[in-house]
Formats: C-alpha cells, sequence, structure tokens
C-alpha cells in the first residue's frame, strides 16, 4: 500500500472501497493508571491489607519503568527487539495476577512478585549493562 512509483503500482479505488480504516489514540498516563490500578485491586479484594495499600506504588513503578523503557531505549539495527508498547505492561500484570492469598501473604512477597514479573518482560530483553544502567536497574 505504498505510494505509487518505483516498482509499486496503484491499488484500485474499487478494491480500497472495502477497507475501513481506524484511527485509535493511544491512552493518557491516568488512565493507563486507573485501567492497571483496577485491575489489580480486583484481584487483590482477598489479600491482606497491608498488599492492597501498596497497589497505587506498584502501578506507579511500573509505569514508570515502562516509559523510561519507551523513552531512553530507542529501537535501532542492533536493538531491533526493542520494542516496548502496553503488552508489556500487561504482562507484568498478568504476572501478578496469578497470584493466590496462600502463595502472597505479605506486602514484601508481592514487591518480590512485582520486581520478579517487571524483571522478566523489562530487563531479559535488555542487551547489555549500559541499557540496564540507563533506565535505571533498581529493580534488582
Amino acid at each position: 500500500m505504498t505510494p505509487p512509483g518505483g516498482g509499486n503500482n496503484r491499488v484500485d479505488p474499487r478494491l480500497m472501497s472495502l477497507y475501513d480504516v481506524f484511527n485509535i489514540t493511544f491512552p493518557s498516563k491516568d488512565s493507563i493508571q486507573k485501567i492497571y490500578s483496577s485491575m489489580l485491586k480486583k484481584h487483590l479484594l482477598e489479600f491482606p491489607e497491608e498488599c492492597i495499600s501498596c497497589i497505587d506504588q506498584i502501578t506507579q513503578a511500573t509505569l514508570s519503568l515502562y516509559y523510561q523503557c519507551s523513552e531512553k531505549l530507542p529501537r535501532t539495527p542492533v536493538k531491533f527487539h526493542y520494542i516496548f508498547n502496553l503488552r508489556d505492561l500487561s504482562r507484568v500484570y498478568e504476572g501478578l495476577m496469578l497470584s493466590t492469598t496462600d502463595q502472597i501473604n505479605t506486602k514484601a512477597g508481592l514487591i518480590r512478585l512485582w520486581r520478579n514479573e517487571s524483571l522478566r518482560v523489562f530487563s531479559d530483553r535488555l542487551i547489555n549493562e549500559t541499557d540496564r544502567t540507563l533506565v535505571g536497574d533498581n529493580l534488582i
């Protein structure tokens, strides 16, 4: 679907009339914060109060990590796999949502689980120590 020329042919307008184009804007930081906090709050309803009290901090830390990776680690030919999107956030939260009250019953346990999931999703993808320090590998 590139412009005609240079070996590319023009696409027939009758074919193009069969397709629709949708533009969905990226959600704001506040919307993302609310979505992921709500998901985690719903999951942690039966957990101890100390676990529930750190939901907002976990979400803020996850978003901060995500935005640091997105801004400071652009995609390059050598680092072609440095593509960070909302799927990465969802993977972190998917791991958090697999927790149960018999496994995680303290705030420290929940934070340790969050750290593990964040390392698995974000840090394992980084290829050198420079990138880890650039993002702020304070998860370890």
